[in-house]
């Protein structure tokens, strides 16, 4: 079992473990289930808590929280654009609207609201993808590596 991940205090995910069980060795006979749900309880306690994940629904989740989280960088240059929207006219309720839907004295309005949680939502997205990515092996400086490796064979292979 890959358990790369590590409490991070300093996060508001750093309570979260995320785990991945290569799925290799779990197929087993009825006989051993009991021994292997025993085993697994004294994994957990030795671990803390956290979330088990196998490979595949895993890398999975990684793939859909990429494609929400490019849906939302989408939705955040429209939030994004009506946050900073300006009254389309001088008369008060052209001004009172705009004021109650953007920014009123430094107080955020509704559409405002809106985009700070559009880029909340991103936020806690690359934190997932992060942690999920981290879980399985994989990292930007890995990926960065393992291109330069690659490349330099491809070169090597002229």
């Amino acid at each position: 079992m890959t358990d790369t991940a590590v409490p991070d205090k300093d996060n508001w995910l750093g309570d979260i473990i995320l785990r991945v069980k290569d799925p290799i060795g779990y197929e087993v006979s009825k006989a051993t289930a009991a021994e292997i749900a025993t085993n697994a309880q004294v994994q957990q306690a030795a671990h803390g808590p956290g979330i088990y994940l196998d490979r595949d629904h895993a890398e999975g989740m990684v793939e859909q929280a990429i494609q929400v989280r490019a849906h939302l960088v989408n939705d955040q240059s429209i939030t994004a654009s009506l946050e900073r929207m300006r009254s389309a006219a001088a008369d008060p309720v052209s001004v009172g609207f705009t004021k109650a839907a953007t920014w009123n004295g430094g107080q955020p309005g509704a559409f405002a609201y809106g985009s700070g949680h559009v880029r909340l939502e991103i936020l806690y997205l690359d934190e997932l993808i992060s942690r999920l990515n981290k879980a399985l092996g994989r990292t930007a400086q890995n990926e960065q590596e393992t291109q330069k490796t690659l490349n330099g064979v491809q070169e090597g292979a002229t």
